[in-house]
Protein backbone atom coordinates (compact mmCIF):
# COMPACT_ATOMS: atom_id res chain seq x y z
CA UNK A 1 0.00 0.00 0.00
CA UNK A 2 1.04 3.47 -1.34
CA UNK A 3 0.61 6.73 0.63
CA UNK A 4 -1.05 9.50 -1.91
CA UNK A 5 -1.13 12.76 -1.36
CA UNK A 6 -3.60 15.36 -3.16
CA UNK A 7 -2.77 18.64 -3.16
CA UNK A 8 -4.74 21.82 -4.14
CA UNK A 9 -3.47 25.50 -3.32
CA UNK A 10 -4.47 28.50 -5.49
CA UNK A 11 -8.25 29.21 -6.50
CA UNK A 12 -11.21 28.93 -5.37
CA UNK A 13 -14.73 26.74 -5.07
CA UNK A 14 -15.32 23.31 -5.91
CA UNK A 15 -14.05 22.77 -9.35
CA UNK A 16 -10.30 22.25 -8.40
CA UNK A 17 -11.61 19.75 -6.23
CA UNK A 18 -13.85 17.51 -8.69
CA UNK A 19 -10.51 17.13 -10.38
CA UNK A 20 -9.16 15.11 -7.63
CA UNK A 21 -12.50 12.79 -7.36
CA UNK A 22 -11.70 10.28 -10.20
CA UNK A 23 -7.94 9.90 -8.82
CA UNK A 24 -9.19 9.38 -5.50
CA UNK A 25 -11.48 6.79 -6.09
CA UNK A 26 -9.33 4.70 -8.41
CA UNK A 27 -6.72 5.26 -5.61
CA UNK A 28 -8.68 4.09 -2.77
CA UNK A 29 -9.45 1.18 -4.66
CA UNK A 30 -6.25 0.17 -5.34
CA UNK A 31 -5.65 -0.15 -1.48
CA UNK A 32 -3.62 2.54 -1.49
CA UNK A 33 -3.71 5.57 1.48
CA UNK A 34 -5.36 8.77 0.16
CA UNK A 35 -3.97 12.51 2.14
CA UNK A 36 -5.95 15.78 0.93
CA UNK A 37 -4.53 19.36 1.68
CA UNK A 38 -7.25 21.48 0.47
CA UNK A 39 -7.02 24.99 0.08
CA UNK A 40 -10.91 25.31 1.24
CA UNK A 41 -12.39 22.47 3.33
CA UNK A 42 -15.83 23.35 3.52
CA UNK A 43 -16.67 22.07 0.30
CA UNK A 44 -14.84 18.66 0.71
CA UNK A 45 -17.64 16.63 1.76
CA UNK A 46 -19.49 17.68 -1.13
CA UNK A 47 -17.29 16.95 -3.63
CA UNK A 48 -16.09 13.79 -2.05
CA UNK A 49 -18.58 11.97 -0.11
CA UNK A 50 -18.49 8.55 1.48
CA UNK A 51 -14.42 8.83 0.39
CA UNK A 52 -12.49 8.07 3.26
CA UNK A 53 -9.63 10.64 2.84
CA UNK A 54 -7.04 12.11 5.59
CA UNK A 55 -8.39 15.82 5.71
CA UNK A 56 -5.41 18.37 5.70
CA UNK A 57 -5.48 21.86 5.51
CA UNK A 58 -3.19 23.20 3.01
CA UNK A 59 -1.23 26.26 3.01
CA UNK A 60 -1.57 29.23 0.27
CA UNK A 61 -1.06 33.05 1.04
CA UNK A 62 -2.99 35.15 3.27
CA UNK A 63 -4.48 38.32 2.53
CA UNK A 64 -4.18 38.26 -1.35
CA UNK A 65 -6.02 41.70 -2.21
CA UNK A 66 -8.18 40.87 -5.70
CA UNK A 67 -6.87 43.17 -8.31
CA UNK A 68 -7.22 43.94 -12.33
CA UNK A 69 -4.98 41.08 -13.88
CA UNK A 70 -5.32 42.88 -17.03
CA UNK A 71 -1.67 44.09 -16.89
CA UNK A 72 -0.86 40.60 -16.02
CA UNK A 73 1.72 39.83 -19.25
CA UNK A 74 2.74 35.87 -18.22
CA UNK A 75 2.08 33.22 -15.53
CA UNK A 76 5.28 35.16 -13.64
CA UNK A 77 3.32 37.98 -12.92
CA UNK A 78 0.27 35.98 -11.45
CA UNK A 79 2.59 33.61 -9.76
CA UNK A 80 4.52 36.60 -7.85
CA UNK A 81 0.98 38.62 -6.97
CA UNK A 82 -1.28 36.00 -5.98
CA UNK A 83 1.51 32.58 -4.79
CA UNK A 84 4.65 33.81 -3.57
CA UNK A 85 4.72 37.22 -2.00
CA UNK A 86 7.83 38.75 -0.05
CA UNK A 87 11.07 36.40 0.70
CA UNK A 88 9.58 36.51 4.39
CA UNK A 89 5.86 35.12 3.33
CA UNK A 90 7.80 32.54 0.57
CA UNK A 91 9.87 31.17 3.50
CA UNK A 92 6.81 30.89 5.76
CA UNK A 93 5.02 29.03 3.41
CA UNK A 94 7.72 26.95 1.94
CA UNK A 95 8.44 25.41 5.28
CA UNK A 96 4.94 24.75 5.71
CA UNK A 97 4.67 22.69 2.47
CA UNK A 98 7.93 21.13 3.80
CA UNK A 99 6.64 20.38 6.96
CA UNK A 100 3.28 18.72 5.71
CA UNK A 101 5.52 16.72 2.78
CA UNK A 102 7.45 15.43 5.63
CA UNK A 103 4.37 14.72 7.86
CA UNK A 104 2.55 12.64 5.29
CA UNK A 105 5.67 11.34 3.86
CA UNK A 106 3.91 10.22 0.30
CA UNK A 107 5.13 7.96 -2.26
CA UNK A 108 2.79 9.96 -5.10
CA UNK A 109 1.70 13.44 -4.88
CA UNK A 110 -0.89 14.77 -6.86
CA UNK A 111 -1.07 18.60 -7.56
CA UNK A 112 -4.10 20.95 -8.93
CA UNK A 113 -3.11 24.10 -8.99
CA UNK A 114 -0.39 23.98 -6.19
CA UNK A 115 2.88 26.45 -7.42
CA UNK A 116 4.40 26.89 -4.02
CA UNK A 117 4.30 22.93 -3.13
CA UNK A 118 5.37 22.43 -6.17
CA UNK A 119 8.24 24.68 -5.56
CA UNK A 120 9.16 23.15 -2.17
CA UNK A 121 8.91 19.80 -3.74
CA UNK A 122 11.51 19.72 -6.37
CA UNK A 123 13.70 19.08 -3.44
CA UNK A 124 11.82 15.35 -2.77
CA UNK A 125 12.07 12.17 -4.72
CA UNK A 126 8.21 11.04 -4.50
CA UNK A 127 6.69 10.85 -7.89
CA UNK A 128 4.81 13.99 -9.36
CA UNK A 129 1.59 14.22 -11.63
CA UNK A 130 0.37 17.43 -12.47
CA UNK A 131 -3.67 17.84 -12.70
CA UNK A 132 -6.42 20.44 -13.93
CA UNK A 133 -7.17 22.70 -16.67
CA UNK A 134 -5.15 23.68 -19.36
CA UNK A 135 -4.29 27.13 -17.28
CA UNK A 136 -3.33 25.29 -14.21
CA UNK A 137 -0.79 23.17 -15.71
CA UNK A 138 1.40 26.41 -18.09
CA UNK A 139 2.90 25.09 -20.82
CA UNK A 140 6.78 24.66 -20.36
CA UNK A 141 10.09 24.13 -22.62
CA UNK A 142 10.97 20.27 -22.65
CA UNK A 143 14.20 20.87 -20.74
CA UNK A 144 13.36 23.18 -18.24
CA UNK A 145 16.02 25.46 -19.02
CA UNK A 146 13.39 28.51 -20.35
CA UNK A 147 13.77 27.53 -23.64
CA UNK A 148 17.51 27.17 -26.30
CA UNK A 149 19.77 29.33 -24.44
CA UNK A 150 17.37 30.70 -21.85
CA UNK A 151 15.87 32.77 -25.09
CA UNK A 152 11.97 32.55 -24.16
CA UNK A 153 10.18 34.01 -21.19
CA UNK A 154 8.13 31.60 -19.08
CA UNK A 155 4.55 30.74 -20.72
CA UNK A 156 3.44 34.31 -21.22
CA UNK A 157 -0.12 34.53 -21.85
CA UNK A 158 -2.17 34.30 -25.28
CA UNK A 159 -2.40 37.98 -25.73
CA UNK A 160 0.56 39.30 -25.04
CA UNK A 161 2.53 39.85 -28.14
CA UNK A 162 6.06 38.65 -28.21
CA UNK A 163 7.81 41.85 -29.22
CA UNK A 164 11.38 41.94 -29.05
CA UNK A 165 10.57 44.71 -25.80
CA UNK A 166 8.34 42.52 -23.92
CA UNK A 167 10.40 39.80 -24.18
CA UNK A 168 12.81 41.20 -22.59
CA UNK A 169 10.72 42.51 -20.34
CA UNK A 170 9.29 39.13 -19.48
CA UNK A 171 12.48 37.68 -19.32
CA UNK A 172 13.86 40.18 -16.73
CA UNK A 173 10.22 39.68 -14.71
CA UNK A 174 11.46 35.85 -14.81
CA UNK A 175 14.95 36.32 -13.32
CA UNK A 176 13.74 39.00 -10.68
CA UNK A 177 10.92 36.25 -9.44
CA UNK A 178 13.76 32.99 -9.79
CA UNK A 179 15.63 34.75 -7.53
CA UNK A 180 13.39 35.87 -4.96
CA UNK A 181 12.16 31.73 -5.16
CA UNK A 182 15.85 30.49 -4.94
CA UNK A 183 17.15 32.77 -2.11
CA UNK A 184 13.61 31.31 -0.21
CA UNK A 185 14.96 28.10 -1.43
CA UNK A 186 18.73 28.83 -0.44
CA UNK A 187 17.67 29.60 3.11
CA UNK A 188 16.04 26.84 3.77
CA UNK A 189 18.80 24.70 3.01
CA UNK A 190 16.88 23.42 -0.07
CA UNK A 191 18.41 23.25 -3.67
CA UNK A 192 18.01 26.26 -5.84
CA UNK A 193 15.74 25.96 -9.48
CA UNK A 194 17.54 26.17 -12.87
CA UNK A 195 14.28 27.83 -14.35
CA UNK A 196 10.94 28.73 -13.85
CA UNK A 197 9.90 26.19 -15.95
CA UNK A 198 11.06 23.81 -14.04
CA UNK A 199 8.34 24.23 -11.08
CA UNK A 200 6.46 22.07 -14.35
CA UNK A 201 8.91 20.25 -15.60
CA UNK A 202 10.22 17.70 -12.29
CA UNK A 203 6.50 16.50 -12.93
CA UNK A 204 6.44 12.64 -14.24
CA UNK A 205 3.04 13.29 -15.65
CA UNK A 206 0.19 15.99 -16.80
CA UNK A 207 -3.43 15.03 -16.99
CA UNK A 208 -5.34 18.09 -18.25
CA UNK A 209 -8.92 18.03 -17.36
CA UNK A 210 -9.78 19.55 -20.31
CA UNK A 211 -10.34 19.50 -24.05
CA UNK A 212 -7.71 20.79 -26.49
CA UNK A 213 -10.58 22.57 -28.34
CA UNK A 214 -10.57 24.43 -24.79
CA UNK A 215 -6.53 24.80 -23.57
CA UNK A 216 -6.35 28.31 -22.62
CA UNK A 217 -2.68 27.83 -24.01
CA UNK A 218 -3.94 25.91 -27.05
CA UNK A 219 -3.76 22.46 -27.89
CA UNK A 220 -0.77 20.43 -26.43
CA UNK A 221 0.52 17.15 -28.56
CA UNK A 222 2.45 15.77 -25.84
CA UNK A 223 0.27 16.04 -23.08
CA UNK A 224 -2.82 13.17 -21.88
CA UNK A 225 -6.35 15.14 -21.64
CA UNK A 226 -8.43 13.34 -19.62
CA UNK A 227 -11.83 15.68 -20.66
CA UNK A 228 -13.94 17.13 -17.57
CA UNK A 229 -16.33 15.08 -15.38
CA UNK A 230 -20.35 15.99 -15.71
CA UNK A 231 -21.25 18.29 -13.26
CA UNK A 232 -23.46 16.70 -10.47
CA UNK A 233 -27.58 17.41 -11.64
CA UNK A 234 -29.43 19.82 -10.10
CA UNK A 235 -32.95 20.93 -10.58
CA UNK A 236 -34.64 21.26 -13.76
CA UNK A 237 -34.92 24.45 -15.68
CA UNK A 238 -38.42 26.51 -15.18
CA UNK A 239 -38.59 28.51 -18.25
CA UNK A 240 -40.82 31.67 -18.64
CA UNK A 241 -43.99 30.63 -20.35
CA UNK A 242 -43.62 32.82 -23.33
CA UNK A 243 -43.13 31.25 -27.49
CA UNK A 244 -39.68 32.45 -27.48
CA UNK A 245 -36.15 31.17 -27.73
CA UNK A 246 -34.85 29.95 -24.50
CA UNK A 247 -31.75 31.61 -23.47
CA UNK A 248 -29.98 30.62 -19.99
CA UNK A 249 -27.64 32.71 -18.21
CA UNK A 250 -25.15 31.56 -15.44
CA UNK A 251 -23.48 35.12 -14.27
CA UNK A 252 -22.12 37.13 -11.43
CA UNK A 253 -23.34 40.51 -10.43
CA UNK A 254 -20.64 42.70 -13.04
CA UNK A 255 -20.37 46.28 -13.94
CA UNK A 256 -22.42 46.22 -16.75
CA UNK A 257 -25.23 43.29 -15.28
CA UNK A 258 -27.90 46.17 -15.60
CA UNK A 259 -27.59 46.83 -18.96
CA UNK A 260 -26.71 43.09 -20.02
CA UNK A 261 -30.64 42.61 -18.56
CA UNK A 262 -32.22 45.86 -20.31
CA UNK A 263 -30.96 44.41 -23.43
CA UNK A 264 -32.06 40.81 -22.75
CA UNK A 265 -35.25 41.93 -22.06
CA UNK A 266 -35.64 44.46 -24.93
CA UNK A 267 -34.93 40.98 -27.05
CA UNK A 268 -37.95 38.15 -28.27
CA UNK A 269 -36.42 35.98 -25.65
CA UNK A 270 -37.22 33.45 -22.96
CA UNK A 271 -34.69 34.22 -20.47
CA UNK A 272 -33.92 31.80 -17.02
CA UNK A 273 -30.71 33.58 -15.38
CA UNK A 274 -29.23 32.38 -12.29
CA UNK A 275 -27.31 35.64 -11.23
CA UNK A 276 -25.04 34.77 -7.85
CA UNK A 277 -25.14 38.06 -6.07
CA UNK A 278 -28.18 39.82 -7.63
CA UNK A 279 -29.40 42.62 -5.80
CA UNK A 280 -33.03 42.79 -4.98
CA UNK A 281 -34.03 45.76 -6.97
CA UNK A 282 -32.35 44.19 -10.08
CA UNK A 283 -34.75 41.26 -9.38
CA UNK A 284 -37.83 43.54 -8.50
CA UNK A 285 -36.94 45.75 -12.11
CA UNK A 286 -36.10 42.72 -14.90
CA UNK A 287 -38.36 39.97 -13.83
CA UNK A 288 -41.55 39.48 -15.83
CA UNK A 289 -43.08 37.65 -18.17
CA UNK A 290 -40.04 36.81 -20.70
CA UNK A 291 -37.29 37.08 -17.53
CA UNK A 292 -37.36 34.52 -14.76
CA UNK A 293 -34.32 34.60 -12.12
CA UNK A 294 -33.45 31.35 -10.76
CA UNK A 295 -33.19 31.12 -7.00
CA UNK A 296 -30.30 28.17 -7.15
CA UNK A 297 -27.99 26.61 -9.97
CA UNK A 298 -30.16 24.12 -12.44
CA UNK A 299 -29.11 21.44 -14.16
CA UNK A 300 -26.91 22.12 -16.99
CA UNK A 301 -27.08 19.49 -19.04
CA UNK A 302 -30.80 19.65 -19.12
CA UNK A 303 -30.73 23.03 -20.09
CA UNK A 304 -28.12 22.48 -22.68
CA UNK A 305 -30.87 19.66 -24.33
CA UNK A 306 -33.47 22.90 -24.02
CA UNK A 307 -31.97 26.02 -24.94
CA UNK A 308 -31.17 27.93 -27.96
CA UNK A 309 -27.81 29.58 -26.76
CA UNK A 310 -26.48 30.53 -23.30
CA UNK A 311 -24.91 33.33 -21.63
CA UNK A 312 -21.59 32.92 -18.87
CA UNK A 313 -18.55 34.42 -17.86
CA UNK A 314 -16.43 31.50 -19.46
CA UNK A 315 -15.90 29.03 -15.93
CA UNK A 316 -14.44 26.18 -17.48
CA UNK A 317 -17.04 23.24 -16.24
CA UNK A 318 -19.41 25.82 -17.61
CA UNK A 319 -17.74 26.48 -21.08
CA UNK A 320 -17.30 22.59 -21.74
CA UNK A 321 -20.90 21.65 -21.08
CA UNK A 322 -22.25 23.33 -23.26
CA UNK A 323 -19.25 23.12 -25.81
CA UNK A 324 -20.45 19.50 -25.91
CA UNK A 325 -23.74 19.67 -26.51
CA UNK A 326 -23.04 22.56 -29.22
CA UNK A 327 -24.49 25.21 -27.93
CA UNK A 328 -23.22 28.76 -29.23
CA UNK A 329 -22.05 30.36 -26.08
CA UNK A 330 -22.00 34.00 -25.18
CA UNK A 331 -18.92 34.50 -22.98
CA UNK A 332 -18.50 37.97 -20.46
CA UNK A 333 -14.65 36.99 -19.15
CA UNK A 334 -14.35 38.34 -15.34
CA UNK A 335 -10.66 37.75 -15.28
CA UNK A 336 -7.86 36.48 -17.79
CA UNK A 337 -8.68 32.37 -17.21
CA UNK A 338 -12.16 32.87 -18.54
CA UNK A 339 -10.40 35.30 -21.24
CA UNK A 340 -8.18 33.03 -22.69
CA UNK A 341 -11.14 30.23 -22.67
CA UNK A 342 -13.06 32.40 -24.01
CA UNK A 343 -10.92 33.09 -27.13
CA UNK A 344 -10.29 29.80 -27.60
CA UNK A 345 -14.00 29.54 -28.57
CA UNK A 346 -14.78 32.37 -30.34
CA UNK A 347 -11.85 30.89 -32.53
CA UNK A 348 -13.39 28.42 -33.38
CA UNK A 349 -16.10 30.41 -34.12
CA UNK A 350 -18.37 28.75 -31.80
CA UNK A 351 -18.79 31.55 -29.30
CA UNK A 352 -19.31 35.54 -29.11
CA UNK A 353 -17.03 37.65 -26.34
CA UNK A 354 -18.35 40.75 -24.81
CA UNK A 355 -16.95 42.30 -21.83
CA UNK A 356 -18.50 43.34 -18.72
CA UNK A 357 -17.51 46.87 -18.57
CA UNK A 358 -19.24 47.67 -21.65
CA UNK A 359 -22.11 49.55 -22.22
CA UNK A 360 -24.75 47.25 -24.16
CA UNK A 361 -25.27 43.99 -25.29
CA UNK A 362 -27.35 44.06 -28.16
CA UNK A 363 -24.93 43.26 -31.10
CA UNK A 364 -23.96 40.55 -29.19
CA UNK A 365 -27.56 39.01 -28.82
CA UNK A 366 -28.76 39.80 -31.94
CA UNK A 367 -25.36 38.07 -33.47
CA UNK A 368 -25.91 34.73 -31.48
CA UNK A 369 -30.55 35.38 -32.19
CA UNK A 370 -29.40 35.96 -36.23
CA UNK A 371 -26.07 33.67 -37.25
CA UNK A 372 -26.99 29.99 -38.13
CA UNK A 373 -23.44 29.67 -38.15
CA UNK A 374 -22.92 30.23 -34.53
CA UNK A 375 -25.07 26.93 -34.21
CA UNK A 376 -23.48 24.85 -36.77
CA UNK A 377 -19.57 25.67 -35.72
CA UNK A 378 -20.93 24.85 -32.64
CA UNK A 379 -22.24 21.72 -33.57
CA UNK A 380 -18.84 20.83 -35.43
CA UNK A 381 -16.76 21.28 -32.69
CA UNK A 382 -19.46 18.79 -30.15
CA UNK A 383 -18.61 16.34 -32.68
CA UNK A 384 -14.69 16.88 -32.61
CA UNK A 385 -14.50 16.33 -28.74
CA UNK A 386 -15.27 13.09 -27.33
CA UNK A 387 -17.51 13.20 -24.47
CA UNK A 388 -15.87 12.14 -20.93
CA UNK A 389 -15.01 8.99 -21.01
CA UNK A 390 -15.14 7.26 -17.26
CA UNK A 391 -14.28 3.74 -17.93
CA UNK A 392 -11.58 4.73 -20.12
CA UNK A 393 -10.13 7.08 -17.64
CA UNK A 394 -10.13 5.23 -14.64
CA UNK A 395 -8.32 2.52 -16.44
CA UNK A 396 -5.71 5.20 -17.64
CA UNK A 397 -5.72 6.69 -13.83
CA UNK A 398 -5.16 3.11 -12.54
CA UNK A 399 -2.21 2.03 -14.76
CA UNK A 400 -0.47 5.37 -14.55
CA UNK A 401 -0.38 4.50 -10.54
CA UNK A 402 0.47 1.30 -10.93
CA UNK A 403 3.67 2.69 -13.48
CA UNK A 404 4.58 5.89 -11.04
CA UNK A 405 4.40 3.63 -7.67
CA UNK A 406 6.16 0.60 -8.51
CA UNK A 407 9.45 2.96 -9.81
Amino acid sequence: MARVLCVWELGTRLGHLSHLRLPIEVALAQGHQVFLAARELAGVPEVLAGLPVTLLQAPFMQGVVSQDQSAYASYTHLLAKQCFGGPADLIAYLRAWRSLFDLVQPDLVLFVHSPTALVTAHAYPFKKVLLGSGFEIPPVSVDGTGGAAGALPFAPFPTTRLTVDNVARLKRDDAQLLALINSALCQLGLPGLPSLDAIYTQADAKWLSTWPALDHFGARNAEHYLGLAPLPGCAAPVWPAVEAPRVFGYLLNFPSLPQLLRDLQAANLSALLYVRGLPAALRQTFSGQNMRFADDLVDLAQVAQQCAWVLHHGNHSTMATFMLAGVPQLIIPCHQEQLFGALRLVATQCAVMAYQDQPGFSAAITALQTHAALRQSAAHLARQCAPFDLAGNTAYVGTMFGKLIKQ
